[in-house]
């Protein structure tokens, strides 16, 4: 709380001892003249310079503690008692482990299942890829064979076949010339009287039947060369054509026989890895319906809204995800929160040495160092003007089980010490267009009179230049006019 200028002028005269109170008897007044103004004297002393501030006590380390699990599955069954000290790994939350334990039930029984229908398609696509194997080679070989009867039908049978017509149409056209021969001798042995009409008459139809036998064998030679070897070799290139085709058609439905099949298995594995996945996903689960302290500290049960009134969790209530159950400080180190005016800023620097106290143990210090510096201000008003402030936070040293959050905390923080030095009270100064005045009060009358000012504490302000030892200066605005 800040103090206004009459109370913190009371402080300065009753503490400090300062010169000029009102009424006091001053050389060149008469021995029992009022005066109507307050003075004060510039003199030479020994002061430090402090920045005091108000912060509240926290823990330097705290978790909130609330519930992990997922929607609002979470039922409490067990809360650890509001303010009990804990330490690491204690139980501070155990929720309902049913609903997760049946799932996992569940999920295992499903993977079992999957990993049997898993099984029984890896057989499958085995199986597939054994009949896909012999429908390929067997088509292979059917190719294979028509190429070998279109080779024999070019290289062997149809030529053996041409020769064997070509030979016996050769033969009949011999014995013919043979009988031809015959019946000639025949007929001049008929010419000198020695006639045999029954030799001549079977002569001649010998020689017929072997014409008619040659014709008959060149009308085979001539048909099989012209007509029947090349339907036998257009019907082997038919059938390697065939056979080719048919490979290619069995290569293609096995690939697509094998795609098919690898199709469906891959869908189980997915399907088994996904359950997979759940069933370690409630796993984890059923781990955070136990909710133990990350570190040491106190519980402190969160107070907030619980079916329309505020109040603190209990055994029975159901919770949401992120849901906040306690609060856990560590309470082995614990820090101050607060504040500093813009124009102390350059007096705080890290590491800083501190004096705290705090409200529920005045007789009681500590000591402490400053640990963060803010690096934004913040604004706050009073009496209708803006100050800024700094957010700092100093570190209490030592450990002492009566500290805890929230208590409020003063500091002081120590920047300097000035010895010797020429001082007056702030309350002397005025400020104006930038520059520092000061009422300088010569016996009779004030005099308005430019001042260099140094270091200051709450309390007091170094006078580098524009006064002496002994001047006395005017803690109020005197009226001039």
């Amino acid at each position: 709380m800040r103090l206004n200028g009459i109370a913190k002028l009371v402080i300065i005269f009753l503490c400090l001892g300062l010169v000029g109170l009102v009424g006091a008897k001053w050389d060149g007044f008469g021995n029992d003249e009022q005066p109507d103004f307050q003075l004060t004297t510039a003199i030479t002393r020994d002061f430090e310079i402090e920045v005091r501030t108000v912060g509240v006590l926290d823990a330097a380390r705290s978790h909130m503690v609330s519930s992990a699990v997922r929607g609002d599955k979470g039922k409490i069954i067990f809360l650890v008692e509001d303010g009990s000290h804990v330490k690491e790994g204690d139980v501070l939350v155990r929720l309902d482990p049913t609903p997760f334990e049946e799932e996992i039930h569940q999920l295992a029984d499903e993977v079992r299942n999957l990993e049997s229908a898993v099984e029984a398609e890896q057989q499958i696509l085995k199986w597939e890829q054994n009949q896909v194997e012999k429908e390929i080679k067997t088509a292979e070989f059917n190719v294979k064979v028509a190429r070998l009867e279109h080779e024999r039908l070019v290289k062997g049978e149809g030529p053996i076949q041409l020769t064997q017509y070509q030979t016996e149409m050769e033969k009949a056209k011999q014995e013919q010339g043979k009988y031809v021969a015959y019946i000639t001798d025949l007929g001049k042995l008929n010419t000198k009287g020695f006639t045999n009409p029954t030799e001549m008459t079977l002569a001649k139809q010998k020689l017929s039947e072997l014409k008619e036998k040659q014709s008959a064998a060149e009308s085979k030679y001539k048909s099989y060369k012209e007509h029947v070897l090349p339907s036998l070799m257009e019907t082997a290139r038919a059938k390697i054509g065939k056979t080719r085709m048919e490979l290619e058609q069995t290569r293609n439905g096995s690939v697509y026989k094998i795609a098919k099949a690898v199709a469906v298995l891959n869908k189980s594995k997915n399907k088994l890895a996904g359950t997979k996945s759940d069933l370690l996903r409630a796993g984890k689960e059923l781990d955070k319906a136990m909710i133990k302290a990350p570190f040491q500290g106190i519980a402190i049960l969160f107070e907030a809204f619980r079916n329309g009134q505020k109040r603190k969790p209990r055994v029975g209530d159901k919770v949401w995800q992120n849901q906040p159950l306690l609060y856990l400080p560590d309470i082995a180190s614990m820090i101050v929160k607060t504040k500093v005016r813009e124009v102390d800023l350059h007096k705080i620097f890290l590491d800083q040495h501190c004096l705290v106290t705090v409200d529920a143990y005045p007789e009681v210090s500590f000591e402490g160092k400053v640990s963060f510096i803010g690096v934004l201000a913040t604004g706050h008003y009073e009496s209708g003007g803006a100050e800024k402030y700094f957010q700092i936070s100093i570190a209490v040293e030592g450990e002492d089980s009566r500290l805890r959050p929230g208590m409020t905390a003063r500091t002081t923080i120590l920047s300097e010490q000035l010895k010797n030095t020429l001082s007056i009270p702030v309350q002397a100064v005025f400020p104006e267009g930038g520059d520092n005045y000061c009422y300088l009060f010569d016996g009779h009358q004030f005099r308005k009179e430019k001042i260099t000012i140094g270091n200051q504490n709450e309390d007091f302000v170094q006078v580098v230049s524009g006064l002496k030892d002994g001047d006395r200066v005017s803690l109020v605005k005197p009226d001039t006019n």
